[in-house]
Order: C-alpha cells, then sequence, then structure tokens
C-alpha cells in the first residue's frame, strides 16, 4: 500500500493530483469482475512491425495478470521491485504481462517531481523505446508489451493509472481499482495467490 502524499506532498503540482485520481476513478470503464477480457491488438518491444492479439497470449486453464504502467508514474516506480517480487513467486504458474501505455506523466505535459524525463509518445517507436526505458531503470522483470497508438488497450481497460486485472481462460477473475491516491498491491498478491491455490 503506497501513498502519493508520501512521495510527492511537497511538490507543487500534487495539488491537482487528487484531482486527478479522483476524476480517473470515476471514469474507470466498464470492465467487471466476470465478463470476457476484450482482445485487443499489442506490440512487442523488439520488433514494431508486429502486432499480437492479447489473447493469442493466454494459455489453457492458466491464470493471467495484467499490468499497465508508464516510467513517469511514480507509483509504478515505487511499486516495480514489489511487482517483481510477486511475478517471481508465482511465474511458474502464472503468466505475467505488463502493458506500457501513454506516460502518466509526460514531461511536456504534466510533470511531477521532475525526476524522469520522458515526452508524450507522438509515434510507436517513441513508445517501445519508452518502455524499454522503463525495464532496464526498474529492473522490471516481468514480460513487457506496449499498447497501440490509437490507446486501444488504455480505452478498452481503462488501467491508467493503477489498475491491475487477473484473468482466466478469458475472464476477467479480478478487476482492481484504486484506493484513493495509491495502489495496493495486497489485492493483487492475494488474489494470485487465491487463483494459484486453485491450479
Amino acid at each position: 500500500m503506497f501513498l502519493l502524499l508520501a512521495l510527492f506532498s511537497v511538490d507543487p503540482a500534487f495539488r491537482t493530483t487528487q484531482v486527478y485520481v479522483r476524476n480517473n476513478i470515476a471514469s474507470r470503464g466498464n470492465l467487471k469482475e466476470g465478463m470476457l477480457a476484450p482482445d485487443c491488438p499489442l506490440v512487442p518491444l523488439m520488433n514494431d512491425k508486429t502486432i499480437i492479439q492479447l489473447r493469442s497470449l493466454y494459455r489453457p486453464e492458466r491464470p493471467f495478470v495484467l499490468l499497465a504502467g508508464s516510467y513517469t508514474c511514480p507509483l509504478y516506480r515505487y511499486i516495480s521491485h514489489v511487482l517483481n517480487d510477486i511475478y517471481s513467486l508465482y511465474k511458474n504458474d502464472v503468466d505475467f504481462y505488463m502493458i506500457q501505455i501513454r506516460e502518466a506523466h509526460a514531461s511536456d505535459v504534466w510533470p511531477i517531481g521532475n525526476i524522469v524525463e520522458v515526452k508524450e509518445h507522438r509515434t510507436l517507436e517513441e513508445r517501445l523505446t519508452a518502455a524499454r526505458t522503463m525495464v532496464e531503470a526498474t529492473q522490471l522483470e516481468i514480460p513487457v508489451l506496449a499498447d497501440t497508438m490509437d490507446n486501444t488497450f488504455l480505452n478498452l481497460y481503462s488501467p491508467w493509472p493503477f489498475r491491475f486485472f487477473v484473468i482466466k481462460d478469458g475472464i476477467l477473475k479480478l478487476v482492481g481499482t484504486p484506493k484513493e491516491a495509491r495502489y495496493d498491491t495486497t489485492d493483487l498478491n492475494n488474489s494470485t495467490t487465491v487463483i494459484h491455490a486453485e491450479i
């Protein structure tokens, strides 16, 4: 459980962060547990000429954890090591993927903390480069794919900024939701533990 307030309470841009989080929760999308997980195109980091479908990644009866993030999201950077721990614990029995979406706080749009400088992606190559930077800088071990430049995944799943999904046999088993201004990885860990126990 990680509070944005504890990280950036002294940053002048933080004054608008609380409003932003409230608005994002209000427009979190229509996905609910028990629904069929929407399919969408995704791009491998090392080949921008290849498009793969999300559904093609599913394996029968194997749980699938779907996360989203960007390097300019301070909460993602803060919890990346926790995500690695969860991945290491369950990766032999559960598939994990992180989707690089548009930048949460692009340096030319809405910077927070002045720690990371990544501009808003204007091309797919810029998005892939940002994803590679994210992986390297945070030492993320979870496999990463990128959203397309029309933001299909972002629009379908509304994952920005703190949402994750647990899918099994194409069905949404958990739609993780933000809790005020924090990303609670306990929900992700607990849900993965329960689903893992059912294997």
